[in-house]
């Protein structure tokens, strides 16, 4: 039987996004997405495109791992 990856939250992000007092849907405004979208990223439920990590990395001035590595 295989082994399910189990997804995390990404609390570094949760952090990044309320130091800068903005909320999901500011974040998703970011990216382009919805706000169901974005929470669901966030919460670890769906992926993140390499397209919106890139954002992501370019927005917040880090590197990709400094926002999505534990």
């Amino acid at each position: 039987m295989a082994n399910k990856i189990k997804k995390v939250p990404f609390a570094k992000l949760k952090g990044l996004r309320a130091e800068r007092d903005m909320s999901m849907v500011d974040m998703a405004r970011v990216l382009g997405i919805s706000e169901s979208t974005y929470m669901a990223r966030e919460n670890g439920k769906r992926d993140w495109l390499s397209s919106e990590m890139f954002k992501l990395s370019s927005f917040f001035k880090l590197t990709m791992d400094d926002i999505f590595l534990p």
